[in-house]
């Protein structure tokens, strides 16, 4: 079992949720606990899950108690106030309702093409394997092409859910008021940018390799333009936002 300093606190919060290609996964508490494959049977999931979820939850009280301390905020009060905090539904404005409809409309029409093209798919397996069977290279061509489907089908729903969360953060003042760059909003615009992004670059590639779908893809494409455009309005600060782990300086690593 590993100590606790070699793991980097929160970095699983503002990730893209995609471990296996993580390079920071050995550094993540969430990945570790995760059980091994072969591993799964009913009695190590449960023992295993609510051990995670019980460090997780310590470590975030923790953090709070510590930022508490930091500020000179008496943490009973604060605990007081958790207890009598009635939730109240926030009012979006017209922008913030267009993101999160635009990104549900993106996890529609995304879907809907995947389902409805399988034929296209197919046919452009067929072509590779006829390349293939020619002697041509086709190697680059199938990476690309797993590459781009896999980064369209993980990141389908994660966009439209994340943007949720993103717009829902600019409605807790008293977070946005004490850390301007450093909330959540940010960091969940931030994280969900570079999901856009990603998926724009995938698109782009199915555009390329498949000529017959470029009319439908095209229209994605706008639409995700779009989404990332009205983010980078909305949430202004967001590449400012230091990803724990990721964008450390000194220990920045990629995810692009």
């Amino acid at each position: 079992m590993k100590n606790e300093k070699d793991f980097i606190p929160g970095i699983y919060n503002y990730c893209d949720r995609w471990c296996e290609r993580c390079p920071l996964s050995n550094k993540c508490r969430n990945f570790q606990a995760q059980p091994a494959k072969g591993e799964h049977s009913q009695d190590f999931e449960a023992e295993h899950f609510l051990d995670s979820l019980q460090e997780s939850v310590q470590d975030a009280v923790q953090m709070l108690e510590q930022a508490a301390e930091e500020r000179g905020l008496d943490w009973e009060e604060i605990q007081d106030a958790a207890e009598n905090f009635e939730e109240k539904e926030p009012e979006y404005t017209p922008t913030q309702l267009n993101l999160i409809n635009r990104s549900k409309q993106y996890y529609k029409l995304a879907s809907l093409w995947l389902n409805s093209n399988e034929h296209l798919i197919s046919q452009k397996e067929e072509e590779i394997q006829r390349k293939d069977e020619l002697g041509i290279n086709v190697d680059q061509e199938v990476d690309e092409l797993n590459d781009a489907l896999n980064s369209i089908y993980h990141y389908l729903y994660f966009i439209h859910t994340k943007v949720g969360r993103a717009v829902e953060g600019l409605h807790d003042e008293w977070m946005l008021e004490e850390y301007p760059i450093q909330n959540d909003a940010n960091g969940t615009a931030k994280i969900t940018l570079i999901a856009i992004e990603k998926s724009i670059a995938a698109w782009e590639i199915i555009r390329q390799q498949m000529p017959d779908a470029e009319d439908d893809v095209l229209d994605i494409l706008v639409l995700l333009s779009r989404l990332k455009g009205g983010m980078k309005k909305e949430f202004p600060q967001a590449e400012r936002f230091v990803r724990p782990g990721f964008d450390e300086v000194g220990g920045a690593v990629s995810e692009r």
